[in-house]
């Protein structure tokens, strides 16, 4: 039966939000200065660093308690400010149990009892168990408050704690209350270590570098905050844990996890997105390839994840702010509860996105995120038709231009956003590619950026360019709900490259997975009648007129003043042969 300290920096995962560098580098500071230079001296030995705590066995159970309080009361006393303004402060559980040695580690039921007490320690203080507290009997003068019976993530009996507080209070951590989130609108997910189903130890190092490149990957997806490799990978070797306990102990609302199998020279990577809330499954998949194509093959699964979790997660937000009372919805949630009214493509959805949009503005004046998607709907209002008043739209956007312009900074998603709107409401479409370049600079698997890439081209007169990020798009994230946005892209594309027959079969396939759809028959027409299928034509362009009575020639010219002279003139060419006027 040996002590075990187990110590936890509290708040680690925000704090790494706000600034990792100089969380990191204050966490390394305070274990040389306060826990490096004592611990040997109270006869303690580290034997497991992670990112954001450790575990330490002693000789004694007093030296244990006495030295883990004086570094709280250090602590305490030094009032030390983490980034962000917050007082850093570790929590701390010791236990007295047995252990396994294998070389200089520790294993055992003890290490798990250990970081289960810890859980529960009030923030800058102790936690410790009946057995600790009745092996002390008075030896030491701390006033241990007692909290009774306490259930433990997977210890079976119930445990009797004791906690302490320099400053004298002793409140426990509920376990099953979640942590605070992290200071942001997005989303937190984390990438845990990936099992090694190989049968060769040798082969975990494939494992971590696949979580490694996959990390990397999502951590330039703006659209969510990416816990950290240290902290993820705490969990290595854990069996059994479950992914509630690590979404609350990481304060996170997604886990990927996967495993890696070589069987020959065949390798295997699958991995899956679960929410860890409720531990429901949202996306599985897996890869199969050659040994020798092993950076290949995380490359590959880097991106196929990054490019998977993207919509995924985006749904999963979706659905979470469709559950909140009116009542309680931040900025976040209204912008998440525009997105599938923005998706639906009609003009009754898009008024809504509008005004949900416009309420995200009103608490969050500066969310770049909000003005670009609140923009690019009114743009949407001019390029479809919806509306007959192009100027009002155009002066509208004008103002969310210019505040998401300004706040957009390094998301990808808004710099999408911002792209679309500017193309759709006819201003400068290469400086609208720019920021889709710019997105795909910061996130080169953001199959949105890549779709109005493609559109950007078709606009400047490059088809088949366009074409090539269509494609791209559509390999990226075949489940996307812009997807059928893209089959009209190629459409497009394939027209404007003197190719109208493939053109009608890619409106065809788009209109096919969106039923109800109205304005892609505008396409339609065009296309068919430059095929020579007059007939067909005039039956489009009727469909499209019942949804949009007031169309004319001059109207859809100018809100399609955003493509290159000659293609302009050869869609309008395409409708007033279908009979437009």
């Amino acid at each position: 039966m040996v002590p075990i300290v187990s110590l936890d920096v509290v708040g680690y995962s925000r704090l790494v939000e706000r600034n990792e560098r100089q969380t990191l580098r204050l966490v390394q500071r305070v274990y040389d200065r306060l826990i490096a230079q004592t611990i040997g001296a109270a006869g303690g030995k580290v034997f497991k660093t992670m990112g954001d705590g450790l575990l330490a066995e002693f000789n004694s159970v007093v030296a244990a308690v006495q030295w883990t309080a004086d570094l709280q009361r250090q602590i305490h006393e030094r009032k030390i400010h983490a980034p962000g303004g917050d007082l850093f402060q570790v929590r701390a559980g010791i236990v007295l149990a047995d252990v396994l040695v294998a070389g200089n580690d520790l294993y055992g039921s003890g290490i798990n009892l250990a970081v289960r007490v810890q859980s529960h320690s009030p923030a800058g203080g102790i936690c410790i168990t009946k057995w600790m507290y009745q092996y002390l009997d008075g030896t030491i003068d701390l006033p241990f408050v007692d909290m009774g019976p306490t259930e433990l993530k997977n210890i079976t009996k119930t445990v009797r704690i004791y906690t302490w507080h320099p400053a004298g209070i002793a409140r426990p951590q509920q376990a099953d209350s979640p942590p605070p989130a992290p200071p942001s609108n997005r989303p937190s997910v984390v990438v845990l270590p990936f099992d090694n189903l190989s049968g060769e130890a040798d082969q975990s190092y494939f494992a971590d570098a696949v979580v490694e490149e996959i990390t990397a990957t999502l951590s330039r997806v703006k659209d969510f905050f990416v816990i950290a490799r240290n902290s993820a990978f705490t969990y290595k070797g854990r069996a059994g844990v479950d992914i509630r306990q690590i979404g609350r102990e990481l304060g996170v609302r997604y886990v990927v996890e996967g495993s890696v199998r070589r069987v020959g020279e065949r390798v295997r990577i699958t991995a899956q997105l679960v929410e860890s809330d409720a531990g429901s499954h949202i996306w599985s998949n897996k890869i199969d390839g050659a040994v020798a194509d092993l950076f290949d093959l995380q490359d590959r699964m880097a991106a196929e994840v990054a490019s998977a979790i993207q919509p995924s997660i985006r749904r999963a937000e979706v659905e979470r702010a469709r559950k909140k009372r009116p009542d309680t919805l931040a900025a976040y949630d209204l912008v998440m509860r525009s997105l599938p009214h923005l998706w639906s493509h009609s003009p009754e959805d898009n008024a809504e996105a509008i005004a949900l949009l416009e309420r995200a503005l009103a608490l969050e004046p500066h969310y770049g995120l909000a003005a670009a998607l609140a923009a690019w709907a009114h743009g949407q209002q001019v390029a479809y038709n919806w509306t007959t008043d192009f100027a009002a739209e155009r002066r509208a956007a004008a103002g969310l231009i210019e505040t998401a312009s300004m706040h957009v900074a390094d998301d990808p998603t808004a710099l999408t956003a911002l792209a679309s709107a500017m193309m759709m409401l006819g201003g400068d479409v290469a400086q609208a590619a720019a920021f889709a370049d710019r997105a795909l600079e910061l996130d080169p698997n953001h199959s949105w950026a890549w779709m109005r890439r493609g559109w950007g081209h078709v606009y400047l007169g490059n088809p088949e360019e366009g074409l090539i990020a269509f494609e791209r798009s559509a390999r990226l994230s075949p489940m996307d709900p812009f997807a059928f946005n893209v089959h009209l892209g190629m459409g497009l594309a394939n027209f404007a490259a003197g190719r109208p027959q493939q053109a009608i079969a890619w409106a065809q396939r788009a209109m096919s997975e969106r039923p109800g759809l109205t304005w892609p028959y505008r396409d339609l027409a065009v296309y068919r009648a430059h095929h020579g299928d007059l007939a067909a034509a005039r039956a489009d362009l009727e469909q499209f007129q019942r949804a949009h009575p007031d169309v004319s020639i001059a109207s859809i010219g100018d809100g399609l003043r955003f493509m290159y002279p000659s293609l302009l003139a050869r869609y309008l060419q395409g409708l007033r042969l279908a009979g437009l006027q």
